[in-house]
């Protein structure tokens, strides 16, 4: 009896053994087929983002290459783009995009090269300069969008005894221009009646300048009391205005200099940032009897490109100085020790660099145009991290100057075609959402036969409702 009791023990302990072998065995195996469910969840999950990020990427390629051509399929396709994955790329694309539509010619009808560009503070008037004379625009219906008809330039405004215009300066208000020709000769303009410019009076350059090509650049403190004017051989004079029709010299700094290759002025005209043919840049306080240096900026010298370009804030704070397809940006807060915020890398052609740029008086937004028919807007609020805002067509093979309105909500290129204006008044809310900004505008579906053509075989089921034969590109991201 006591072996049979045991013998049934042992077998009941063996019995209770491998059913907890076989428990844990169980969970053992549910465990590894849940980890690797999870695992090719994970995997799948994965595969179908890269797909999603490769499908959108692929429509915004195919909008940007439409948005010439065909407005309504760029958008249609950048919208959807920014609905299937939305990124850096995608909706700077749809921005792009959306912001075409906002430029147009100023003159349709006449589109002869143009060379320069400037606009009044205030949005009033710009200058544009052909080569030969100054072109006036009355901007004021340009910004009015209730405005059907959209006016002509005005009377131009000519060099001194046939000379050809150089260059030219708007005032704050653009009731003063100066406009400076190839016969060294520099003339103040009266503006308050755009159909009727009248000549005050000009301004010679120095006696013993010997410059054949005249004036290189001219510019304005914002009331238009002082005038800094450049010529080819580097002689920089600083003129009083307080009486236009009677200017005052107050300064030259003589011919023996480096020339000049282009300045900034501050709004108070206390404030000179050059760059010269050696590729330096100096700081120069303007008000002094005879124009002073306070420093030099210490350009990076990871380029061996010059300096070419300069532009600077109102109040003479911020300083941009573009070299070698980058623009380094500089705090001026002490004059005498100015000091680098950071570097911002354009991306252009390092042999060629920047054409032109603009920086709007609070120093927070710059239009920079390169070796091409655009523009790219830079958002500089925080100078330590420059935010691209959009990009700007000009529809012309290339742009020499950019001109940007106060707040940066109007801008102007002049090139090869002329001059092309926006009114950017709506720019920050398509830059904020610009899926959003595109469908409280336009209501669009893709068609089958559209997917097919764009979306590179991918299934579009998961990117429509079930009882459509289209993608709403407005909803394509409620379905998916």
């Amino acid at each position: 009896m006591n072996d049979l009791a045991g013998a049934r023990q042992t077998d009941a302990h063996d019995s209770t053994r491998w059913k907890t072998r076989a428990i844990l065995f169980a969970v053992l195996l549910a465990g590894s087929l849940v980890a690797a469910g999870l695992a090719w969840s994970h995997e799948h999950g994965r595969a179908l983002a890269q797909e999603r990020v490769a499908l959108a990427h692929g429509l915004a390629l195919h909008a940007a290459e439409l948005r010439d051509a065909d407005f309504d399929a760029a958008r249609k396709l950048g919208t959807a783009a920014v609905g299937i994955h939305s990124d850096e790329q995608t909706r700077a694309g749809l921005v792009d995009t959306l912001v075409d539509t906002y430029g147009r010619a100023l003159s349709p009808l006449i589109q002869e090269p143009s060379h320069e560009v400037t606009v009044s503070g205030d949005g009033r008037v710009a200058l544009s300069n052909d080569g030969g004379e100054a072109n006036v625009w009355d901007l004021k219906s340009w910004t009015d969008p209730k405005a059907i008809r959209k006016p002509d330039q005005v009377p131009p405004l000519k060099g001194r005894e046939g000379a050809s215009v150089n260059t030219t300066a708007l005032s704050f208000d653009g009731r003063t221009a100066l406009t400076g020709d190839d016969g060294n000769t520099t003339t103040v303009w009266d503006l308050t009646d755009l159909a009727k410019p009248v000549r005050l009076a000009t301004m010679e350059a120095d006696r013993t300048a010997q410059s054949t090509n005249g004036v290189k650049k001219v510019m304005l403190s914002h009331d238009g009391r002082t005038a800094v004017i450049v010529d080819h051989d580097g002689v920089m004079t600083v003129w009083d205005l307080a009486d236009r029709s009677h200017p005052k010299r107050l300064s030259a700094t003589g011919s023996d200099t480096v020339p000049i290759r282009d300045f900034a002025l501050s709004a108070d005209g206390r404030t000179v940032v050059a760059v010269d043919d050696h590729n330096k840049v100096a700081v120069w306080d303007a008000a002094a009897e005879h124009p002073v240096k306070a420093a030099d900026l210490d350009l990076s010298m990871k380029f061996s490109q010059s300096a070419t370009r300069t532009a600077m804030s109102a109040d003479g704070h911020v300083v941009l100085v573009q070299r070698a397809g980058q623009i380094e940006i500089w705090n001026l807060n002490d004059r005498a020790h100015p000091v680098r915020h950071t570097t911002l890398d354009l991306s252009f052609d390092k042999l060629y660099g920047t054409y032109d740029m603009s920086l709007t008086p609070d120093g927070k937004r710059v239009l920079v145009a390169g070796p091409s028919g655009s523009g790219t807007l830079w958002d500089l609020s925080d100078p330590a991290k420059p935010a691209r805002l959009a990009t700007l067509n000009g529809h012309m093979p290339e742009v020499e100057s950019v001109a940007l309105g106060t707040d940066g909500h109007l801008a102007l290129m002049a090139g090869s075609s002329g001059v092309y204006f926006w009114n950017l008044t709506g720019l920050d809310e398509i830059v904020a959402d610009p899926k959003q900004a595109s469908c409280d505008r336009y209501s669009a579906e893709i068609s089958k036969a559209e997917w097919a053509r764009y979306a590179g075989g991918e299934d579009w089921s998961e990117y429509k409702s079930e009882d459509s034969d289209s993608v709403s590109v407005c909803l394509i991201d409620w379905w998916s």
